[in-house]
């Protein structure tokens, strides 16, 4: 499995997602990631910014992309090819798993687990949603409560930083709120209460992030 590999992508599309009201970007990527793993884009002498996976088309070699800032779109448009590292972070290890719940804040946090909630359907898991904010994503039944959330066998989430507390122990919540420099966990900037979400994410266990005194 080729990881942090340095690749010029072809564009193919740059369009707008009206499901989610978000910038989606399509590019030609020869490594199919992991569950759980992510990317970053590289604009040489100027910054790097990882995103999140938010699909992946094997048979045509296919990255999705679901970018929100405006300012990136804008610095993608008018190119051809895009530099990107990757894949990057710890693949989520869900061996045989029957049943699966994602836990989000609204439809855009949900794109955080898109990819990985997908993998785990095609596995053979049944996947939920719950919504903090009650909303609907349309690719998987929702649930109304978080009352048989011990039945799951595993629970994946995407939530602002302020709701964290509120997630099962157990949970494997995308980190999200903190800034990543280096993508290798070399330079530290991204540590989170002594873990690098860059290396041992960027899903991790709650129960590993908050204070439990």
């Amino acid at each position: 499995m080729p990881f942090n590999e340095l690749i010029y992508s072809d564009i193919i599309s740059v369009s707008y997602d009206k499901m989610f009201e978000i910038n989606r970007v399509s590019v030609k990527y020869p490594f199919k990631p992991r569950a759980g793993q992510y990317i970053s884009i590289i604009f040489p002498k100027e910054l790097e910014i990882p995103l999140t996976v938010g699909d992946y088309d094997e048979e045509n070699k296919v990255l999705t992309l679901f970018i929100e800032s405006q300012k990136l779109i804008t610095m993608i448009q008018g190119r051809k090819k895009l530099l990107i590292k990757g894949p990057l972070g710890k693949p989520i290890n869900f061996g045989k798993t029957g049943s699966v719940l994602g836990i989000i804040k609204n439809k855009k946090n949900y794109l955080d687990l898109r990819y990985a909630l997908k993998v785990l359907s095609e596995s053979g898991s049944k996947v939920n949603i719950y919504c903090l904010e009650k909303c609907d994503v349309g690719e998987f039944e929702t649930v109304k409560s978080l009352q048989d959330s011990k039945e799951y066998d595993l629970i994946l989430a995407s939530v602002p930083e302020s709701d964290v507390k509120t997630l099962p122990l157990n949970a494997l919540v995308y980190v999200r709120w903190v800034k990543m420099n280096c993508n290798l966990g070399v330079c530290g900037e991204c540590n989170y209460n002594g873990i690098l979400p860059c290396v041992e994410g960027p899903f991790v266990e709650v129960r590993e992030l908050v204070d439990q005194r």
